[in-house]
């Protein structure tokens, strides 16, 4: 009987035992996780939501680049043009050749077909009723042409740049394309190397998604009102001022209690 009640005993020690050591080392930092996982879910949501919202706003790159470069074949081909996507950002070189007689704002004939062809594409392309496109360029200054009356002046590289991506702009609004979307701007005549095989002489299309706060206003929260505070009591009117309140009475310094001297023996 007493070998069966030892052994009860120590199957009893060894569970309460056992649990104690599933608790403290299983249990509780579990529970500890999920404590501090519950607090974080919030900023985690957030965090999904906010990376939704962005792989929905780039999921046009890849079908608006495969129809750029199919309707661009053929200038892709012979290096008159070229087609990048990077950052959710479209990019469009034109060789200035390609588009524009030397040193003016006029288009050359055979440049027909290809701005026919960007024109089909800008107004066409699924998804662009909401993005920018920048319509830029960039060249060398242009000197003096021509006599007398018939003389053209000489131009600065970004006079020029500027003054043909507001004749490409108007042609592309005469064409149908959304005006409220294009944006002409100007380069200066060096550029940086970003890895294109169109250094320089081009015109630059970018497409892209405009900027937007990092917090929509709407989900920012109104601060709280500032505690009121207490009004200052009017001066009494008159030339008499007001009199003075007595200043309390000074406190008396406490003495130093020095110890008594030690009694000779």
């Amino acid at each position: 009987m007493k070998s069966v009640t030892y052994t009860l005993l120590i199957l009893l020690l060894a569970g309460i035992g056992g649990g104690s050591y599933f608790y403290l080392t299983v249990y509780q930092p579990m529970a500890l996780d999920y404590a501090r996982m519950k607090i974080g879910m919030p900023e985690f949501d957030k965090a999904k939501t906010e990376l939704k919202k962005y792989k929905d706003r780039e999921a046009w790159i890849r079908p608006a680049m495969e129809s750029v470069k199919t309707g661009l074949l053929e200038e892709t081909g012979s290096g008159k043009a070229e087609i990048a996507a990077a950052d959710g950002t479209l990019v469009i070189n034109i060789a200035e050749a390609a588009l524009y007689t030397p040193g003016s704002v006029t288009f050359t004939k055979e440049s027909v077909p290809t701005l026919e062809k960007l024109t089909s594409l800008l107004g066409n392309l699924k998804d662009l009723k909401d993005k920018e496109i920048f319509i830029g360029n960039a060249t060398v200054p242009s000197a003096a042409q021509g006599t007398a009356r018939q003389r053209v002046p000489a131009k600065d590289a970004l006079d020029l740049a500027a003054d043909r991506s507001v004749a490409l702009v108007k042609y592309l609004e005469r064409k149908g394309v959304a005006k409220e979307s294009l944006i002409a701007v100007a380069y200066p005549a060096k550029q940086p190397d970003r890895g294109f095989k169109i250094k320089d002489r081009k015109a630059v299309i970018i497409i892209r998604s405009p900027e937007t706060p990092v917090q929509e206003a709407a989900a920012a929260k109104p601060e709280a009102p500032a505690a009121a505070q207490p009004k200052p009591a009017p001066k009494p009117s008159g030339t008499e001022a007001a009199p003075a309140r007595p200043s309390p009475p000074e406190q008396p310094k406490p003495i130093p209690i020095m110890p008594a001297k030690p009694k000779m023996p």
